[in-house]
């Protein structure tokens, strides 16, 4: 957990804002993100001769973490560019790039209030997430809708390029392996008998992609805000890039992001097929089942890639977190998933 110099924040953020007596009713850190650090602020001051208050969010690259490396400018660039499309996003206020500010770059964004239905695991069939019916079936579709305007952005006309096109064919599928694979590596996991043969099969069935598209990377219930039975903002963009549409569909609709059995709902919202129908309708994409069975494999090598990344933050002391701790706990754990997965699939191309 950082701790933030509250003077220097409170005089750096009066001369931003233009403000004279600026106060900081407290600053209070979100606890539940792991990626990002992310701080609440509300103001008040004094401009052009009239009191206001304002509250803010601030986006701190964190010293190490589960997604090294970090650039929050990436992301407060896609959310200033969606601010202009009908994706519910926070609106952005600055990026502050000098690290002499707060030890490391960051973004500061206007808060939107609402609630986070933060995930949660139950084995309980008639436990609910969201118990309202009627706010479920309202987020189901606002959740089906903003998916489908992120892939049908022109991420060309908002000036997304610098994401990084990774060209027709297998570009997109190709560039999200070598990327994971030089997290993995960095991390010093490469070498494992079966991250080394998950790469291998990976880069063996790349499938094809003709329609590049932003892609959000960790789109879920637990990563929106949601208020009045809608959802106000879509957050945690940390891994957005340009891919494969179905990449976010195949993460979407996985295991850990579902309601407890029988219903097994996607992201707790609604069934797999009627989420498939909505978005097909929304979007205008169709589902690419093939598709879908080859980024699944690719989510189980992401999180070998994550959870080894926060095994050695901790190992080496770069991120004493908690948090790095206990997820770097599950990474054998997602050895055995990727082992699991791979079995799986193999076992259904011997049938075949």
């Amino acid at each position: 957990m950082t701790k933030i110099d509250q003077d220097q924040l409170t005089r750096y953020l009066a001369e931003k804002l233009g403000a004279e007596q600026l106060t900081i009713a407290g600053i209070e850190q979100n606890l539940e993100g792991w990626s990002m650090e992310t701080f609440s602020l509300n103001l008040a001051y004094v401009k052009d001769g009239r009191p206001l208050q304002q509250s803010l969010i601030l986006r701190k690259e964190p010293v190490s973490g589960l997604l090294d490396p970090y650039d929050c400018s990436i992301e407060y660039r896609v959310l200033t560019a969606l601010s202009r499309t009908e994706v519910a996003v926070p609106k952005t206020c600055w990026y502050e790039p000098d690290p002499k500010v707060l030890g490391l770059p960051f973004y500061v964004m206007e808060k939107v209030e609402g609630q986070v239905h933060f995930f949660s695991i139950s084995f309980d069939p008639n436990w609910r997430l969201i118990p309202n019916e009627q706010e479920r079936l309202s987020l189901a579709a606002d959740f089906v809708r903003n998916i489908s305007l992120i892939h049908n952005a022109d991420w060309r006309a908002l000036g997304l390029g610098f994401l990084g096109d990774p060209g027709p064919g297998k570009g997109s599928a190709r560039k999200q392996v070598e990327h994971w694979e030089e997290i993995i590596a960095r991390a010093g996991f490469r070498k494992k008998p079966v991250v080394a043969y998950a790469a291998n099969w990976l880069k063996d069935n790349l499938v094809d992609n003709d329609r590049v598209c932003l892609v959000h990377g960790d789109y879920r219930t637990g990563n929106y805000i949601a208020r009045d039975g809608h959802i106000a903002a879509v957050l945690d963009w940390e891994m957005v890039h340009l891919g494969d549409p179905m990449e976010d569909i195949s993460y979407i609709i996985g295991t850990p992001w579902r309601s407890a059995r029988p219903h097994l709902w996607v992201s707790h919202l609604l069934p797999q097929d009627e989420f498939f129908s909505r978005y097909e309708q929304a979007s205008g994409i169709p589902i690419d089942k093939a598709k879908l069975k080859f980024y699944h494999f690719l989510n189980n090598f992401k999180a070998v890639g994550i959870a080894g990344t926060a095994a050695h933050a901790f190992k080496t002391k770069a991120d004493l977190d908690l948090k790095a701790g206990v997820f770097g706990m599950t990474l054998y754990i997602q050895y055995f998933n990727l082992i699991r997965t791979f079995n799986k699939y193999l076992a259904g191309e011997k049938g075949a």
